[in-house]
């Protein structure tokens, strides 16, 4: 029996399908349209914003196995958020296509970050007899650069810098043929129609060469310094085997001691330096390909002063087709550092590079492919076996979390270690790492990626919020903007980061330790234990007050923290402190006296400063955290003694008496003591004071889940102390992990914080 034209139509159905997460940018469109093909269904798919839209007609069956084909296996970089379907009325579809993408402000939008490169790509770079033999921009619609060159959503190569470059007939067929993988992929390109590389020295002439790459790789390997473009701006390249050469970087660049971010060729390489887990050994060789902190091996053969005085490496792996080609032979483990010096954020630009790492560059290897926004290397770590981001950069930026937020909300994050997270629809967005603002070069770039954000999203903000800080210049900047605004305490923000992180709305005991922080007193903050929820929170103990002489100084200069401790006990500041000459101890002494510049402060942080300057292991510091990295780093294994240590309690708040643990290290100093063992026990003493002051509030206050939030919470050994000891006395313990535990988390709570006093006063 034959059916007829309107019988077969009652049959088919027809849908509207949206799709919403990271679906562009992945090849997700093509994914679509091959699944079509394998289901006979008709219509089209486009970019609608942020999101993939599919109007599709078909029988019942097939409509039902194409769905859930999609959406159970959908291509390895997607990451699908949410799918809306709803019943259309029939319309009779002949064929299935790719439509042209749509803008489309107010849908939920997700930025795709930037990818490395595929094993098939690489395949190809490698192959001699591939067209793409060596060329050092091959990607396809499953790797290769996404934010770092979008101009605008939706995610297609007119709104990226790839539109500059006009594709040849063979990219164009490959582009256009739904059987390829570059079906259309937007950064498609070839030797013939791409970006392609240019060598210069640092006199600004170019250096005529039969092979670039070949070039470069002999230069590296005589002990050259190379800045070289990347995905997301430039790094300071050398022989990662040459000692002399480090050296020379390091004093170039003006950091003499910081650890270098290492490139090594493979896995199997990488397993000769440094301990890696299976956890560990998944994060190096995925897609995100960020730096991974990896604990040495006891015999590793590499310079000492790629990483001094450390017991962990900085390593990734190859993430660009130019990376795997300078690796492919003769070099095996190169130097990777951000391309600037101190006081400038990364170089992304050909013009600025050529003016601002002239002293620190022999040569720049350059390309013609414009980068929009500048995106640093992510960097993580792995704890309990989880992933725990430490700065967030390429692969990891900008993420995106649902947390519900119901206004267009703009966070603009701290000073040091900055972020911006905004919200729309929803969801939360937030930016990679972006520096110490207090640095004009750093706030410009600041500014720079806001605004670009806040054009990429279409955000049109309601809310400002910032930190209680006065004088944080995110709190200028807003002040010169006539919107509403909420300030969000610094150590409160560290907390709800984490608890928005894992989904807590219940009050909770939150720990924060911390460098420094701006106290509702007007103090400086950050040894803090707090009760409370998203929306607020009662400050219910502390490291006790002691007065710190020298402002900002006093973080750049150690010294500074231990003369105002020794000075609080009416010790002989000179007596434990050395190579620090006497007429600025007399200064800082007169201060102390007369309380010139001094602040208070419960700063765990200063207080690790103080103790390692103590032993002698830093009295000024070259970067953020130093003195604390550096007290961690000796610790002596299986020490379990502790120093004595009392709790307080002045007005219905704990005090953790700080005097008891100095007295501790001053008398183990004086009877010669190993520095190791003096760390360990100090480590323990901090430790055990914080678990017995946890389960204190914990019964007192009826509450079971503890934060553990701050930059002091970096050192490891101090959080897996303080999270096994609370989990083995049955309370449920929490830490930051996909949010940075540091200051580079803050923005993040900050957001998810002024949420929950917006909904607050809407009930």
């Amino acid at each position: 029996m034959w059916l007829k034209t309107n019988d077969i139509i009652t049959c088919k159905k027809r849908y509207l399908l949206k799709i919403y997460g990271i679906v562009q940018s992945i090849g997700f469109r093509p994914f679509v349209y091959n699944k079509a093909k394998k289901y006979k269904i008709q219509g089209w798919v486009n970019n609608s914003g942020g999101s993939v839209v599919i109007d599709l007609t078909g029988t019942k069956e097939n409509i039902k196995k194409f769905i859930l084909d999609i959406i159970k296996n959908p291509p390895i970089q997607a990451v699908i958020e949410k799918v809306e379907c709803s019943t259309l009325k029939y319309y009779n579809y002949h064929n299935f296509i790719i439509k042209e993408s749509l803008k489309n402000n107010s849908s939920v939008k997700f930025i795709p970050p930037d990818i490395g490169v595929c094993p098939k790509c690489i395949h190809e770079v490698i192959s001699k007899k591939d067209r793409r033999y060596k060329y050092a921009f091959t990607s396809c619609t499953q790797c290769g650069p996404r934010y770092s060159i979008m101009r605008s959503l939706p995610y297609d190569r007119n709104s990226t810098t790839m539109n500059e470059f006009e594709m040849c007939e063979s990219c164009e067929e490959e582009y256009n043929n739904n059987s390829n993988r570059r079906f259309h992929s937007e950064a498609n390109c070839c030797q013939e129609c791409g970006p392609s590389l240019i060598l210069m020295n640092n006199k600004r002439e170019t250096i005529n060469c039969e092979d670039v790459i070949e070039k470069v790789i002999f230069l590296i390997k005589i002990g050259k310094i190379i800045a070289i473009k990347g995905i997301g701006g430039f790094h300071l390249v050398c022989d990662g085997r040459n000692e002399k050469a480090v050296s020379e970087l390091r004093m170039r660049k003006k950091r003499p001691t910081k650890p270098l971010a290492v490139m090594i060729k493979d896995i199997n390489l990488i397993k000769e330096y440094c301990e890696v887990s299976e956890k560990e050994e998944e994060i190096l060789t995925g897609s995100k390909r960020p730096i991974v902190l990896l604990k040495k091996n006891t015999d590793i053969t590499l310079p000492y002063n790629i990483a001094p005085n450390q017991k962990k490496l900085g390593i990734m792996m190859p993430y660009t087709p130019l990376h795997y080609l300078l690796l492919e032979k003769e070099l095996d483990v190169l130097i990777m550092t951000s391309g600037n010096i101190s006081g400038r954020p990364m170089e992304y630009k050909n013009t600025s590079v050529l003016e601002n790492l002239n002293n620190v560059s022999d040569y720049f290897l350059m390309h013609n492919r414009k980068i929009v926004v500048p995106v640093d290397d992510s960097v993580v770590k792995v704890l309990n076996d989880k992933e725990c981001i430490v700065r967030r950069g390429r692969g990891y930026s900008p993420s995106t979390e649902n947390l519900g937020v119901r206004d267009n909300i703009i966070a603009l994050g701290p000073e040091q270690k900055n972020s911006i997270s905004l919200s729309k629809n929803g969801y939360v967005y937030t930016s990679q790492y972006l520096g110490d603002l207090k640095k004009l070069e750093y706030y410009k770039n600041y500014r720079y990626v806001l605004k670009h954000l806040i054009n990429l999203l279409d955000i049109n903000p309601r809310v400002l919020v910032q930190d209680m800080h006065p004088f944080y210049i995110t709190s200028k900047y807003a002040d010169n903007l006539n919107i509403r605004k909420i300030k969000i305490q610094h150590h409160h923000a560290h907390m709800v980061s984490c608890m928005a992180e894992h989904g807590i709305y219940r009050k909770v005991i939150g720990v924060i330790y911390d460098g420094t922080g701006f106290g509702i007193d007007g103090n400086i903050w950050g040894g803090e234990f707090f009760v409370g929820t998203r929306s607020h929170f009662k400050r219910v103990g502390h490291l006790k007050y002691v007065s710190i002489q020298g402002g900002d100084a006093a973080i750049r200069e150690p010294w500074r923290s231990a003369a105002s401790y020794l000075y609080s006990l009416d010790y002989p500041i000179e007596k434990f402190i050395n190579n620090v000459n006497q007429p600025s101890i007399d200064i800082i002494t007169q201060a102390l006296r007369a309380s010139l510049n001094c602040y208070k402060s419960s700063s765990v942080g200063r207080l690790f400063d103080a103790v390692s300057s103590f032993l002698g292991l830093r009295n000024y510091s070259t970067y953020e955290g130093e003195a604390s990295i550096d007290l961690e780093n000796i610790i002596a294994e299986n020490i379990i003694e502790s120093y004595i240590c009392n709790i307080d309690k002045i007005s219905n708040v704990f005090q953790i008496e700080y005097k008891d643990i100095v007295y501790g290290v001053i008398k183990d100093i004086e009877k010669g003591i190993s520095k190791a063992v003096i760390s360990a026990k100090f480590h323990n003493t901090l430790s055990r004071v914080t678990c017995n002051l946890v389960i204190k509030l914990s019964k007192l206050y009826k509450i079971e889940d503890v934060i553990l939030s701050g930059g002091v919470f970096q050192n490891e050994h101090l959080l897996k102390s303080i999270y096994d000891e609370l989990t083995l006395r049955g309370l449920r313990v929490f830490f930051n992990s996909k949010t940075p535990i540091n200051d580079n988390g803050i923005s993040f709570g900050q957001i998810a914080a002024a949420n929950a006093i917006i909904e607050g006063e809407e009930i």
